[in-house]
């Protein structure tokens, strides 16, 4: 990445909670038609739509091996550094985003994977073998993460919601949906995508705005979505906490910062006495750590020597993280000055998915999300991210949404010329016939 910020900002952006989920009870067929088996209504953007649940409570307690369990969290550190790799060579300037979203959004997708499809998933998020131990494992940790905190909303917030929209009318695998009920707390709300995809978009905009404190409030751009939408997964991240040691804003003025491109330009930096905080000097590079009240989380800056950062941001890995991490050491006589910033980033994440080797997923024909809907038809169309963080005198405010968009084919019409025809090559402008005959025996 040629960031305007010769800073690297590791964040712990984790999940706290599920999502908002009703009483109804899904028929128990293993096909569901999901508007004859949704009672329970809700109100976005004052719009009515419907929910289906499985009637299988979210495992509270979920038994996972502790070493599937480091694995999980191994693997969604090093998506990140897959991702970041292709993110840092598309963009100059600042970056952020959440890989927990992007990873919770596309672990619910991968419940309806099959076949190629979801080995290719697996293989580029670094998933187990066992879709049971990676929906367990990302439960545990979502309720592990949701213990976090003070209690005391003002200095710490933390939450992970899932939702998921879907075709009204259109069938859904139940043992699909038990999965997103079971691990996720997960239901289905239904909307008629076919008929207005665009009263579809403004609600999940409204539902992830609510959930993200109004700090991302179109995630899905104006024709994201279309009539042959079938399915919308979405995560959300938000995270808000108090610095464990504040700056004093009257010590916070103007300095230069030097950009990545050699330019100097002036912002506020933050100054503070950093005798309480974790430092270390290695080769090539300083480090700090800043704890958030209750201490669970903290932010990791790291800032490479003067002209190096793009070398030093090519080599960072987990296992060179982690070491920077174990060094960090209380330094009596550090005192820590930083910038003040403020910003949002969106993309994309097909390209970049595609890139890490997930393909079958995003072709039509030939992705197989069948544990998901039957006969084989869904695919993705886009995966959609967005990210903001702001960092102040107090704290930190973070947040990011994850979408992915399923498509279908549309009503498929099965049209074989197996008989006599007649054909006519025309002008299509003037409709003027050029040519025109008929075929009885092809051969």
């Amino acid at each position: 990445m040629k960031s305007t910020f010769s800073i690297i900002l590791i964040l712990a952006l984790f999940s706290l909670l599920g999502c908002d989920v009703g009483d109804d009870k899904a028929n128990n067929a293993n096909n569901v038609n999901n508007t004859n088996n949704a009672n329970n209504v809700n109100n976005t953007n004052n719009t009515n739509y419907t929910e289906l649940k499985s009637d299988l409570a979210r495992d509270e307690d979920p038994a996972v091996d502790p070493g599937d369990y480091e694995d999980i969290i191994a693997g969604i550190n090093q998506f990140h550094f897959d991702c970041y790799g292709e993110l840092a060579g598309l963009d100059d300037g600042n970056i952020i985003y959440s890989p927990w979203s992007i990873t919770t959004a596309l672990a619910m997708t991968w419940a309806g994977a099959a076949n190629n499809t979801e080995t290719e998933m697996a293989s580029v998020m670094h998933f187990p073998a066992s879709q049971s131990t990676l929906h367990g494992g990302l439960n545990q940790l979502d309720l592990y993460l949701e213990s976090l905190g003070t209690g005391d909303p003002l200095a710490f917030t933390l939450s992970s919601t899932n939702s998921i929209w879907g075709q009204e009318g259109y069938s859904f695998e139940q043992a699909f949906l038990d999965v997103l009920a079971l691990n996720y707390g997960a239901g289905l709300n239904l909307l008629d995508f076919a008929t207005d995809p665009e009263a579809g978009r403004l609600i999940i905009n409204d539902w992830v705005s609510q959930k993200t404190a109004g700090r991302i409030d179109e995630l899905l751009a104006q024709g994201t979505l279309d009539s042959l939408t079938r399915m919308v997964l979405v995560n959300t991240l938000y995270f808000k906490a108090k610095w464990m040691s504040q700056f004093a804003p009257d010590a916070t003025g103007p300095a230069t910062f030097h950009t990545i491109g050699g330019s100097d330009v002036t912002v506020d930096f933050m100054t503070q006495d950093g005798s309480a905080l974790p430092y270390y000097e290695g080769t090539g590079y300083k480090a700090v750590e800043l704890p958030y009240v209750g201490d669970d989380t903290s932010m990791v800056v790291i800032m490479p020597d003067a002209g190096t950062f793009s070398t030093f941001e090519a080599s960072l890995d987990a296992a060179t993280l982690g070491t920077i991490v174990d060094s960090l050491e209380i330094t009596p006589t550090l005192f820590l000055t930083m910038p003040k910033f403020n910003f949002s980033y969106g993309k994309s994440l097909k390209p970049i998915l595609e890139s890490l080797g997930m393909n079958d997923a995003f072709v039509m024909g030939t992705a197989d999300f069948t544990n998901m809907h039957q006969p084989l038809e869904l695919y993705i169309s886009d995966v959609i991210h967005e990210a903001f963080i702001g960092i102040d005198e107090a704290g930190t405010e973070a947040g990011a949404a994850t979408a992915v968009i399923m498509s279908g084919f549309g009503d498929v019409i099965d049209f074989t010329v197996d008989s006599p025809f007649l054909f006519f090559i025309r002008d299509n402008e003037t409709g003027v016939i050029l040519f025109a005959g008929r075929v009885t025996d092809p051969s």
